[in-house]
């Protein structure tokens, strides 16, 4: 009888095992869940500009179709050496957009008769020592262009400002956390999601008739300013009970 006994609650010991893990998650589900606190957080970073972007235009007009092609190549080459001797890279200086068209007669009787020939070319140019920037104009200007279409300042890395930003959205979704759970009685006691979003450093633009303006005096610095960036985050808090 007492063998069987032990028999028996053995068994029940071993059924009991495998029974109450099983029945804990059950217990746990009914608990009520903590509360949790939603905040949307803004940072943003600044940065000084390190590169800049020209665009240089040359417009060559000759009543001849081959002398407003070869007039054009001409001064784009005495450009692009002026250019290369402040120090500028060839691979830096590139052909954007390129255009050879008929011009036509505006007098009366004469609408369809073609006068001559017009040549557009856009030359980039990319300064990545931005102190460079008033005299690559200037090169350009001096050596035959006759337009500065646009300047854009840049920054060639831009994972420090990034960074920053992100700190600072953090900071602020936590600042606006504890303010909001400690008006409430709570305490933040862990964060059950969070989400971003950054944005994207927005070049700084100068448009062609403001560079024209600048690029009169050779001697007169182009300020580049600062560049900024924002940030954003969402953050889920849970609160104490």
């Amino acid at each position: 009888m007492k063998k069987t006994w032990k028999k028996f609650a053995c068994a029940l010991a071993l059924a009991l095992a495998f029974v109450v893990p099983q029945m804990a998650p059950a217990a746990a589900a009914d608990q009520p869940a903590r509360p949790v606190l939603s905040v949307d957080g803004r940072g943003e970073a600044t940065a000084e500009p390190d590169m800049a972007t020209v665009a240089v235009g040359i417009t060559t007009h000759a009543s001849d179709a081959a002398k407003a092609q070869n007039d054009n190549a001409w001064v784009a080459g005495e450009i692009q050496k002026a250019i290369t001797s402040l120090g500028i890279a060839e691979k830096d200086i590139q052909t954007r957009n390129y255009s050879f068209r008929p011009t036509y007669r505006e007098d009366k009787g004469h609408t369809n008769e073609i006068d001559g020939y017009t040549v557009d070319n856009t030359v980039i140019v990319t300064v990545r020592d931005v102190k460079l920037t008033g005299k690559v104009i200037d090169a350009a200007l001096s050596h035959g262009a006759n337009e500065i279409s646009s300047l854009d300042f840049s920054a060639s890395d831009t994972r420090g400002i990034r960074k920053e930003a992100l700190k600072n959205a953090i900071a602020d979704a936590r600042d606006k956390a504890d303010i909001l759970a400690k008006g409430l009685g709570k305490r933040i006691v862990g964060i059950q999601n969070v989400s971003e979003n950054t944005g994207y450093i927005e070049t700084r633009r100068f448009a062609g008739n403001m560079m024209m303006a600048m690029a009169k005096d050779a001697e007169t610095p182009v300020a580049p300013g600062s560049l900024s960036l924002s940030a954003s985050v969402h953050i889920d808090f849970i609160l104490s009970d």
